[in-house]
């Protein structure tokens, strides 16, 4: 066979055979691939599945990484949550007492008196190692330990004691620990809490893998302004209206200048309801116990006898708000004022709805609870109070109101005076984190209102982190 004859060999040659309409038998072959064609189709199917299996490789491990660092962030912000809950306690000083008031009669809501053991060491005697904040904070290996008290609570919400709560890492693992310095009763066999002062703590491993644990104390005081709710901005006056339907008391409201019905940066407050009945020695009827509320408004608001109306505050959730006023001495040592009881008389702070004139709900649940203080006891006891708050949902149409109910024989023959009252917003952005040192300024650490939190975990070598604002209002004892 000549060069001219030679085929190209054909890896398999396809045979078929048809009969036409005449009864013609005919075959049709027809040729399959060349080795040659076979062997591109399969480079190319190799090159194929190399790119394929490539593409799933780095897909599965972009899939590998996003879920590490997905889990890492997961368990970074679930900490985070679980200590803005823990630290934004820190140094509550007051809290709703179980039972009845030691006189034995029902004295209404009864409240707990200051214990100092929420403080750290305010009675040292040298003067400048007083220390009347609720924390200690040190630094070991480039991490935070942060140790802090707070009032403790039952499943009641009554006070039950004085707790000290640590948080530190130790061995890549994030550690809480607590024990209880002060007791009402015995502490469950399942407290997570040790029992005493002297005590060694359990520590809870809250988070493994962390690589940032770094608490930031803000520099004393707010940095920057705050944006003023109430009364409107670039006012300082304001004014009271009584609220009079039953069962609220009409009193004695003047300003400065002793005007009734005026404003001012002041307003004085006399004339209480007195809930003692002197002649009996005892409490008046549970159906006759009225309680004195005033509603603060704007100096130049003009409904003296509707109060309803003017209630235009707005709340927004997830902003800061502080409200702020002073309560100054009386100038008297014999004003019956300063008979007042700690967690026998009562006096608040609060908002109330239009509608319903009292504490605005949604869903038929509280957006914020009145906030309780004491008038100053003595010459030195300080004046200013501040009590800061959130709202988890919108209120609009609400205003301020100051409730006193007066239970001791005399104290409602006090006067009380309001001063500076101030409704804010504080933006977090005005908490100044650039660096102050606690423990070389004890006298100072009563002046922080915040920390800043930077949290890293790392899981299969990828990171998540939180950084995050933790207002802490009580630290100090000022509010």
């Amino acid at each position: 066979m000549g060069p001219a004859s030679r085929r190209v060999p054909r890896v398999f040659v396809y045979t078929e055979r048809t009969v036409d309409g005449m009864g013609k038998i005919t075959t049709d072959k027809r040729a399959g691939f060349t080795l040659m064609e076979l062997m591109v189709y399969i480079a190319i199917v190799g090159i194929v599945v190399i790119v394929a299996g490539q593409a799933f490789s780095n897909s599965t491990k972009m899939r590998v990484r996003t879920q590490s660092m997905l889990k890492a962030s997961e368990v970074a912000e679930n900490v985070a949550a679980v200590m803005k809950d823990d630290i934004a306690q820190m140094g509550a000083k007051s809290a709703k007492e179980a039972g009845e008031a030691a006189a034995g009669a029902d004295f209404g809501d009864m409240f707990s008196d200051i214990d100092n053991a929420i403080y750290m060491d305010p009675t040292n005697a040298t003067a400048s190692l007083k220390d009347s904040s609720s924390f200690t904070i040190s630094n070991t290996e480039g991490n935070s330990n942060l140790t802090f008290r707070r009032v403790r609570y039952d499943a009641n919400g009554h006070y039950a004691g004085i707790e000290e709560v640590s948080w530190f890492v130790s061995d890549g693992s994030l550690w809480r620990n607590c024990k209880v310095l002060k007791k009402v009763g015995t502490l469950a066999a399942d407290d997570p809490c040790s029992d005493g002062a002297e005590s060694t703590p359990t520590d809870m491993e809250m988070a493994t893998g962390v690589t940032e644990f770094n608490v930031v104390p803000s520099r004393p005081g707010a940095m920057g302004d705050a944006i003023q709710v109430f009364p409107a901005t670039g006012e300082t006056n304001f004014k009271f209206i009584p609220r009079t339907e039953d069962p609220y008391i009409s009193l004695s409201v003047v300003n400065s200048a002793g005007e009734v019905g005026k404003g001012g940066t002041s307003q004085i407050l006399s004339g209480f309801f007195s809930n003692y009945n002197t002649a009996a020695e005892a409490l008046v009827n549970e159906e006759n116990r009225k309680l004195n509320e005033l509603i603060a408004v704007r100096d130049n608001s003009t409904l003296e006898s509707l109060w309803k109306p003017l209630c235009a505050l707005t709340f927004e959730p997830g902003e800061e708000y502080e409200i702020s006023f002073e309560v100054p001495y009386p100038g008297s040592t014999t004003d019956n004022s300063l008979l007042f009881v700690p967690g026998v008389d009562h006096m608040s702070v609060g908002l109330r709805d239009r509608e319903t004139g009292e504490v605005p709900k949604v869903n038929d649940v509280a957006q914020v609870e009145d906030f309780m203080f004491f008038p100053p006891l003595d010459v030195n006891g300080g004046g200013k109070r501040s009590m800061r708050f959130s709202v988890p949902n919108q209120i609009e149409h609400v205003c301020l109101a100051f409730s006193f109910a007066c239970y001791s024989p005399l104290v409602s023959q006090g006067h009380v005076t309001i001063s500076n009252l101030k409704v804010t917003r504080v933006p977090s952005a005005s908490y100044d984190f650039s660096g102050f040192a606690a423990e070389d300024n004890k006298n100072d650490k009563q002046n922080v209102k915040a920390f800043q939190l930077n949290l890293k975990i790392a899981r299969n070598g990828e990171s998540g982190n939180v950084t995050l604002v933790i207002p802490t209002p009580s630290n100090g004892p000022t509010d």
